[in-house]
């Protein structure tokens, strides 16, 4: 099958700044790209990498990637390629093939309301206006809270100040983004151990340290996230939650195809992708609802400004661009 190959290049500013223990987030950088079969039909992907230099090195692979192409040779050529860029073309690919068939709405746009990616320098006083909103809205919450960003002592006393004021309609996903040691994972997993709102620590080891993750994780549920991308292999070897992010991956259909046969203990999670991305995150998420071990996704949908490639419609993004 012979293939031509587009992409064009987009920019956004989120609405609020996404601070991590690594970095913070205050733009997002990215490519659509679009392939055409030689019988018409179009695929589009997302090639949405986080880090400046991932950025620098998915722009000079794009520009290697001929107009016309055999979809064979596209194949072989991305496999050397980033992951993100493979992503994007195995995502296009699918879309071509009828490996995913998207459907035109999956009543996420409101999600914003129940499941809360926290502002870390002002958690106590979100938490407060999160439960004002809850009492309106009368359904359960999920929050995320990214920490390793301040002194222990500080986020511990938080910690306790958070679980003393949520009640069982709030669940609370601790982010360390890979930046504790083993002492202090060890001390919030004792203190969260027993508890009934925490649905897991998030990558509280650094990606190598797996041993250490295996160990808290008898203690307490532990999800991977940067360590599935280091080490894909752990994805088919972890016994615990994986954090899944389909445009970070090399290939979104594996992870479609794990969660059409039900696997259970997967979380679906943004990279702050436009539409295009977007509509993925919806599907894969849409389908993780329906397994067996059903969580809200990570989409972060209060981070995004109003624009017109956060549209459904992919196309529509594609002209505007």
């Amino acid at each position: 099958m012979n293939l031509i190959f587009k992409k064009k290049s987009y920019s956004f500013k989120l609405s609020t700044k996404v601070e991590n223990s690594k970095t913070t987030y205050i733009t997002k950088l990215g490519w659509i790209i679009k392939l055409t079969s030689n019988d018409k039909k179009i695929g589009f992907g997302e090639v949405s990498p986080l880090l400046e230099e991932d950025l620098k090195k998915c722009a000079k692979q794009l520009n290697m990637i001929p107009e016309n192409v055999e979809v064979f040779n596209l194949s072989e050529q991305i496999n050397i390629f980033h992951p993100c860029i493979q992503s994007a073309i195995n995502s296009a690919l699918a879309e071509i093939n009828g490996k995913i068939i998207f459907k035109e709405n999956y009543a996420f746009d409101e999600i914003d309301k129940t499941a809360i990616l926290l502002n870390s320098e002002h958690v106590i006083s979100e938490l407060n206006e999160i439960k004002k909103r809850q009492s309106n809205i009368g359904k359960s919450v999920t929050i995320k809270w990214k920490v390793a960003l301040r002194d222990n002592h500080v986020e511990e006393a938080n910690l306790e100040e958070i679980l003393s004021q949520i009640g069982n309609n709030i669940k609370l996903r601790i982010d360390a983004n890979g930046s504790w040691v083993r002492k202090i994972a060890n001390r919030w997993a004792d203190i969260l151990k027993d508890n009934k709102n925490i649905d897991w620590l998030e990558q509280p080891l650094c990606v190598d340290d797996i041993d250490g993750m295996k160990e808290l994780n008898k203690k307490i549920p532990i999800a991977l996230d940067e360590s599935l991308l280091k080490f894909p292999t752990l994805i088919d070897e972890w016994k615990g939650w994986q954090i899944r992010r389909p445009s970070q991956e090399n290939n979104p259909v594996k992870l479609l195809r794990e969660l059409e046969n039900k696997k259970a203990l997967i979380s679906i999670s943004t990279s702050f992708e436009t539409g295009i991305g977007k509509r993925w995150l919806y599907h894969l998420s849409s389908l993780q609802l329906q397994g067996p071990t059903p969580k809200v996704p990570g989409l972060a949908m209060n981070k995004f400004p109003n624009s017109f490639l956060f549209l459904n419609e992919a196309k529509k993004i594609w002209d505007q661009l």
